[in-house]
């Protein structure tokens, strides 16, 4: 399995860099074409270490840290822009130089590129899609399908999305993963984890 792109959309730690460096190293050795893309997630800013993360995910493990920020793909003569934004976690901590920003991020992407967006939680997906329409596709996580039954329910309803493909308009979609792992109780009932295969298809001939 040879990806174009790796992307993870936050929520990969929740403790300092000092205490999990070693646990997140392998993932230098993740193999794509264009490279291994990340945004920060809410647990990120929980450990108070988000900007030694951010640089020891691009510096030490050579991953593509998106900080409100975007990167042109080309191929030939075509071009993709995936962006990303920081979770919207920070405003609530006090984060002063952090906090998600979908016109900064794509600021500098080519008028006629579509647009991948990074957002941790749906709730930025929605301001995502409400700040900048011509986005394309928005990828997100955080719910984690609502892990175990009845804890779906309140989930449900805090969340615009909640996992799964969603068509918000003709041009734009989100997609909502449940992620791998688990928060609080190790358990999962009525929601899968999944690591998630995207292939995109271009609409012209």
């Amino acid at each position: 399995y040879n990806p174009d792109v790796v992307v993870i959309t936050g929520d990969l730690v929740d403790s300092s860099v000092k205490n999990l460096r070693n646990a997140v190293w392998n993932l230098k050795n993740f193999k794509s074409k264009y490279g291994t893309f990340y945004v920060t997630g809410n647990h990120e800013y929980y450990t108070n270490d988000v900007d030694n993360w951010l640089n020891y995910l691009r510096d030490q493990l050579g991953l593509i840290t998106l900080h409100n920020q975007h990167h042109v793909i080309r191929e030939g003569n075509a071009s993709l822009c995936v962006a990303g934004i920081d979770d919207i976690q920070a405003e609530k901590m006090s984060y002063t130089d952090h906090s998600p920003d979908p016109v900064t991020a794509t600021e500098g992407c080519p008028d006629d590129t579509p647009i991948i967006m990074l957002a941790h939680q749906p709730k930025a997906a929605k301001l995502t899609i409400k700040s900048l329409p011509r986005v394309d596709l928005v990828l997100s996580g955080h719910t984690h399908g609502g892990q175990f039954f009845p804890v779906h329910i309140p989930v449900y309803l805090a969340n615009p999305y909640f996992a799964g493909l969603y068509k918000v308009s003709a041009d734009t979609h989100v997609y909502v993963s449940r992620g791998l792992r688990f928060y609080g109780a190790p358990t999962r009932f009525l929601s899968y984890p999944e690591f998630t295969s995207v292939y995109l298809v271009s609409s012209q001939p």
